[in-house]
């Protein structure tokens, strides 16, 4: 594990994240009364979302988490509100761009997927579900990121420990 937590961050924001998309997604098509997804119902339907989105969207949670961890830093933000007020903000936007680059993607029956694909494939679902469904599950991932960085970030009693007067290393 990293001393900052990277490796939980990312993990959290992979794992958690596409849970939250897949929930509101599948929420929203069963609402709606979408056909159901390979005839099954239910929570099979669920865990086939979820599936599929932990594939396609695994380098849009990275690229979401990158992205609002570095705003988070350099905003300064402090409480986990601020946190999910811009990962709300954020996730329909990712979605929106990435849908958009998909949509302007050269697709060919037969072709052989490049990565690009996994980049705009699982945007382009939920767009075409609904865009607005990321901001609940974007605000919903960035306050367990935010847990996440809180809990790896710097302590308060940390700084005193490395200040503290003793004898160095070098002088014994």
């Amino acid at each position: 594990m990293t001393r900052s937590g990277s490796l939980a961050y990312y993990l959290a924001a992979w794992i958690c994240g596409c849970f939250f998309l897949a929930l509101a997604v599948w929420a929203h098509a069963a609402a709606a009364g979408h056909a159901s997804l390979l005839g099954l119902s239910g929570a099979s339907t669920l865990l086939t979302v979820y599936f599929f989105s932990l594939i396609f969207g695994f380098l849009d949670a990275l690229l979401g988490a990158f992205v609002l961890r570095r705003i988070a830093i350099a905003a300064h933000f402090r409480r986990a509100w601020q946190w999910a007020l811009a990962g709300a903000a954020l996730a329909p936007l990712e979605i929106f761009a990435l849908a958009r680059w998909g949509d302007a993607m050269k697709w060919k029956p037969g072709a052989i997927p490049t990565a690009g694909m996994f980049f705009v494939l699982a945007p382009m679902i939920v767009e075409r579900e609904a865009t607005w469904l990321a901001a609940p599950a974007g605000a919903l991932a960035a306050m367990v990121l935010y847990s996440i960085h809180k809990a790896f970030g710097a302590k308060p009693d940390d700084a005193p420990a490395a200040a503290a007067p003793g004898p160095s290393p070098s002088s014994r």
